[in-house]
């Protein structure tokens, strides 16, 4: 009988067609106060159940009695069997069994509203679980986001002082330099009087100083770039005579090395700062100098492609492993370790990355490129705009903030085939 009260009537209850269900309300609505029939009209319920159809068939049989025997004097009669049989029988029976029905209905309905009471407990008590570890949790990302904001503002801090600090050691060793170089050009005018020992040593000194100076005038604009104090001015330059001119001086400083350059005769000019292009190619020149067996051809070409003018240096060196590929642009980063690689500082092509990305351009390296096992080379390529290709807001850069008496570009004449 439960399980049939259950199926036809508990269960449509519970879960009525077109309609949220007891089960979806629960989900969205807390019962904080559930109202359950209280257990005394459980008990009320049950007495009645068995009270009311006695007493209901007692008066059936009373009246029935009176009528038939006490008023009319008959004997027992069919009629009389049917009443009896109707009234004080089926009757009570009926209304003992929707009783007893009732009575199940409301203990089904005080279980489940018990039920749903201790599901919503356990709910809140989760939802209360949950918020707390989420408080904590929040609480701790704060923390965590304040002490990443301090250290991100004293790494900002140690930033800046590294750069005033390298700039300010760039200058004062600049400035003695610079008389070092002066004096030698001054000794260097009577050279000739000097034996050929003191000649060379003499060459050798100009030469060395010369680099030291360019290292210390790497180490400033470097700074400056990371600072955001190098800007540049942007405008048409011709390549040809650029190459020709930085081939010929980076020669003079380090001479014995074959250099071709080619240029197609009607190339565009590019949109670039004239200063820092220069600066790219010679430390593009100065690397595949350095790393290149002596006597090895080096190849400088510049082509027109896909709206861009394409800068390679092609050597004969050893080569870029592929897993060092992605790494000798970062600042310091040298290929081999110290007794096998060239001098050198790990700053060039940092610096000519960074100036050829500031410049809207790109830069790569393709390695091997020969098929030599001990010298597969290295072809180093950049890109940077046309001249009537460039963005709208290019023309709108500040000039270069230098010092004065830094050095501008060589005006050396082209001596390179």
């Amino acid at each position: 009988m439960l399980d049939l009260i259950r199926s036809h009537w508990l269960v449509p209850l519970i879960q009525t067609r077109g309609r949220p269900s007891i089960v979806e309300i629960v989900r969205n609505v807390s019962l904080r106060k559930p109202l359950p029939p209280p257990p005394a009209a459980t008990r009320l319920l049950g007495v009645v159940s068995w009270v009311l159809p006695l007493g209901l068939a007692a008066i059936a049989f009373y009246f029935e009695w009176s009528e038939h025997f006490v008023e009319r004097d008959e004997a027992v009669t069919p009629g009389f069997i049917g009443e009896i049989a109707l009234f004080g029988v089926a009757g009570p029976v009926a209304v003992a069994l929707t009783l007893h029905w009732v009575t199940r209905l409301v203990a089904a309905y005080q279980a489940t509203s018990a039920a749903l009471e201790a599901t919503n407990r356990g709910l809140e008590a989760s939802v209360a679980e949950r918020t707390s570890h989420l408080r904590a949790a929040t609480d701790q990302l704060a923390a965590a986001n304040d002490e990443l904001a301090r250290a991100n503002a004293m790494l900002r801090q140690l930033d800046r002082l590294k750069s005033e600090f390298v700039s300010l050691v760039s200058h004062q060793l600049r400035a003695p330099l610079t008389n070092i170089n002066g004096a030698l050009e001054i000794v260097a005018q009577d050279a000739s009087l000097l034996p050929p020992a003191s000649q060379r040593t003499l060459q050798i000194l100009a030469i060395e100083g010369q680099r030291l100076s360019r290292l210390i005038q790497t180490i400033l604009d470097v700074s400056r770039l990371e600072a955001g104090r190098l800007t540049m001015r942007l405008g048409p330059v011709a390549i040809e005579p650029l190459l020709a001119r930085t081939c010929a001086s980076t020669l003079e400083v380090e001479p014995g090395q074959p250099l071709t350059l080619s240029v197609p005769p009607a190339l565009p000019p590019a949109w670039a700062d004239e200063m820092l292009l220069e600066e790219v190619v010679r430390n593009l020149l100065e690397n595949a100098i350095h790393y290149s067996p002596p006597g090895t051809p080096i190849r400088v070409s510049a082509r027109a492609r896909d709206g861009m003018i394409a800068i390679e240096v092609l050597d004969h060196g050893p080569g870029v492993p592929p897993e060092e590929q992605d790494k000798i642009f970062h600042s310091f980063h040298r290929v081999g370790d110290d007794e096998t690689t060239v001098k050198g500082y790990g700053l060039g092509l940092y610096f000519a990355d960074k100036l050829v990305r500031a410049q809207l351009g790109t830069i790569l390296v393709q390695s091997p490129v020969w098929d030599d096992g001990s010298a597969p080379g290295a072809r180093f390529v950049f890109t940077l705009p046309i001249a009537g290709d460039e963005p709208d807001d290019a023309n709108e850069a500040d000039p270069i903030e230098r010092d004065p008496g830094e050095r501008a570009p060589g005006e050396l004449e082209p001596g390179v085939d």
